[in-house]
């Protein structure tokens, strides 16, 4: 019987892995490209151009993110953001709670998680009448949830059209889900009390804060920036907000052209399939796992 070495019987089972590894490989490169032609290809028509006004550019230290709000989602809430971001409000202002897997919370220039605006406190927008948000589309559903759906980039979850004759008022409601990159609006036990604080979500937590807290955006473009924030409860050196602006408001040279490939169109559910996210029968594993792809200034970056 011949004994191998270490070295040599190491490099032998090295080979044996490379060469098994290497048609898996192949086969996740052959999925990319067959899920970037179809965004390639995708008509003019697909993209969905988002309005300058409902685009919030936030610079950090590390760079800047790009938040899409949605009104149709929380109006009040969204008007709120858009009000103390022309007031320069969150200028200066710290993340002052970054936990790990879960959220950046800040919107406070105190610091301290105890400050907010001059302005009223605000009642919770925690889901929306299905037929009160137009521009919707319902993909299927996930192991959580009896019908998930984007409205816009931000990913929604909603009941079954069979249930209203279920309810008492016949509402079938919508709400949006707590996955990373979603924006939320913070506030104490009180769900009639945000007022200016809002979080960034760093991971899923559906399960605690789905219809308990406002969703009212998803970060679109430096997601890795709000990933650089620092950490602590409050962090030793916290990260502060160098500006806030909506994109609206920057001068014209500054401003980006932020698209979203319409949810609603057999282009994205094709796109899902092909990255066998999105099921024959409408069937995804975690909605969280879904992004909708994003153009920005034409160039496919998401």
């Amino acid at each position: 019987m011949t004994i191998f070495s270490p070295s040599i019987l190491g490099g032998a089972l090295a080979a044996v892995g490379l060469a098994m590894a290497a048609p898996a490989a192949a086969a996740t490169m052959a999925v990319q490209s067959a899920a970037e032609r179809l965004l390639e290809n995708a008509p003019e028509e697909a993209w969905k151009a988002v309005s300058p006004q409902n685009l919030l550019v936030m610079e950090l230290p590390s760079g800047p993110m790009i938040i899409e709000m949605r009104p149709d989602l929380a109006p009040n809430h969204v008007a709120r953001i858009q009000t103390l971001a022309r007031r320069r409000f969150y200028d200066g202002a710290p993340f002052h709670r970054v936990i790990e897997g879960f959220m950046a919370q800040g919107g406070d220039p105190t610091g301290t998680g105890e400050g907010g605006s001059s302005l009223p406190d605000l009642q919770g927008e925690f889901a929306q009448p299905i037929e009160a948000v137009a521009d919707k589309a319902i993909i299927g559903r996930d192991s959580r949830a009896a019908q998930i759906g984007f409205v816009g980039s931000v990913p929604v979850g909603t009941q079954p059209p069979t249930l209203p004759s279920l309810l008492v008022d016949d509402t079938v409601a919508l709400w949006g889900l707590h996955c990373q990159g979603v924006m939320s609006m913070a506030r104490t036990n009180d769900p009639n009390s945000a007022n200016s604080q809002f979080f960034v979500m760093f991971g899923d937590n559906r399960d605690s804060l789905d219809q308990r807290y406002t969703v009212w955006g998803r970060v679109v473009d430096g997601y890795i920036n709000a990933r650089r924030i620092n950490r602590g409860e409050p962090p030793t050196r916290p990260t502060p907000i160098v500006r806030a602006r909506l994109m609206s408001d920057l001068p014209t040279d500054q401003r980006k052209t932020i698209e979203v490939l319409d949810p609603s169109t057999a282009v994205f559910k094709d796109y899902l399939r092909a990255r066998g996210i999105l099921s024959a029968d409408g069937f995804v594993e975690n909605a969280c796992n879904v992004s909708v792809p994003v153009r920005i200034n034409g160039e496919i970056t998401s």
